[in-house]
């Protein structure tokens, strides 16, 4: 067995009241299997966020004005720094075809699309220890997903992290790339972020939706649950062992 925590901390719920963390803990999947099927989900969902009314004007939505004002709040500049879900649906709405990378990235960004939220994640197999939604104090290890050089994140700046790294910088912005989800990934963890006037209930079904995706399309077996304020804390074992082979 292997032990798996995480935690909000309070200064996190102290800026922003109402914040929900929707987690999916997988293990066991194949991340080799269903690509076609994973990134025709992701070609549905792109139609309909081109079709949206709605988001004909992205930066007015509800859903992405709440992120807009969060990366305000802790310094980053929404023109310069967006949370993951503004990008991809900028790019959706002029056209893009996103790349479907692998099976699991796919489904997280469809979920993400169609419930306007951020979602990514990690490698649980390049996890260390407890992982943790906190203030940064400037200093952490960070190399954002391909890039050469590190870029510590800026101090007050919300950041996720385990015991040895950041895993993403700016809550929702950019993934590091030393827990980037590859093909070769049998067991991760996938986090859903709802700001209001994203509801407790919303971050509920797109973390259920994601969890019931992932093992349809890639198999093995998952849990799910959400954090709020009334609930900061997990702290669980999961039936892997620490060190279990991974696919080459």
């Amino acid at each position: 067995m292997r032990r798996f925590s995480d935690r909000i901390h309070p200064e996190v719920f102290e800026r922003f009241p109402g914040y929900c963390w929707g987690k999916v803990i997988c293990w066991r999947l194949d991340n080799r299997r269903g690509l076609d099927q994973a990134t025709l989900l992701l070609r549905e969902v792109e139609e309909l966020v081109r079709q949206d009314p709605e988001l004909a004007d992205i930066v007015a939505h509800p859903k992405i004005v709440a992120w807009r004002e969060a990366f305000s709040r802790f310094g980053a500049r929404p023109s310069k720094y967006q949370a993951s879900v503004e990008a991809l649906a900028r790019r959706v709405r002029r056209g893009d075809a996103l790349p479907p990378i692998n099976a699991l990235v796919a489904i997280y960004n469809a979920v993400s699309l169609r419930s306007l939220m951020p979602i990514g994640g990690d490698d649980l197999d390049l996890v260390s220890g407890g992982l943790h939604l906190r203030l940064a104090k400037g200093d952490e290890a960070f190399t954002a997903l391909g890039a050469d050089e590190p870029e510590p994140p800026d101090e007050g700046e919300i950041i996720y992290v385990d015991d040895a790294k950041v895993l993403c910088r700016r809550w929702s912005w950019r993934g590091g790339d030393a827990s980037k989800i590859s093909l070769s990934t049998t067991n991760a963890v996938l986090n859903v972020h709802g700001l209001l006037p994203a509801t407790r209930d919303e971050v509920q079904r797109a973390t259920e939706t994601l969890a019931g995706l992932v093992k349809r399309v890639c198999g093995g077996e998952s849990t799910s649950y959400v954090q709020d304020e009334t609930t900061p804390f997990a702290d669980f074992d999961i039936p892997i062992e620490a060190g279990e082979p991974r696919r080459p």
